[in-house]
């Protein structure tokens, strides 16, 4: 099952990327089921896919187009018939100002027909703080 989780996570992700890296909202949005829940980098909460495309549509006019997105699931699995918990690193890279950096998500997708569609997102900054563990597990 895991590795149908895996695979899953990543053929979505790299879906996902692939219609950002296009800046075509409209591709991205269709990934979404119609009442989809996302928790975006700066903490507010866009609800129902049509809000979401907006929103894209009004931020690629201002996204430079040298902004690139790759989208990693680190971990995937099937906790449900036609549920997948997929957590990972979306990496971004601005090449014309030499600036990476990355985002984790919390995702979960759900089968719709033949596909896998995007219910609910959490997408955050990874915490600036020192790691109390000494380390990343």
């Amino acid at each position: 099952m895991a590795d149908d989780a895996t695979h899953i996570a990543r053929e979505f992700e790299d879906a996902y990327a692939a219609a950002f890296n296009r800046r075509d909202a409209l591709a991205l949005a269709a990934l979404f089921i119609e009442d989809a829940t996302i928790v975006t980098e700066w903490g507010d909460v866009v609800e129902g896919r049509d809000a979401f495309a907006r929103g894209l549509a009004s931020a690629f006019e201002r996204v430079p187009s040298s902004l690139t997105l790759r989208n990693s699931p680190t971990h995937a699995r099937l906790v449900a018939d036609g549920v997948v918990v997929s957590h990972g690193r979306s990496h971004r890279r601005e090449a014309a100002i030499g600036i990476e950096d990355h985002l984790t998500f919390t995702r979960v997708l759900v089968r719709r027909g033949d596909g896998w569609r995007l219910a609910a997102n959490h997408v955050s900054e990874p915490s600036r703080r020192a790691d109390p563990r000494g380390s990343n597990p």
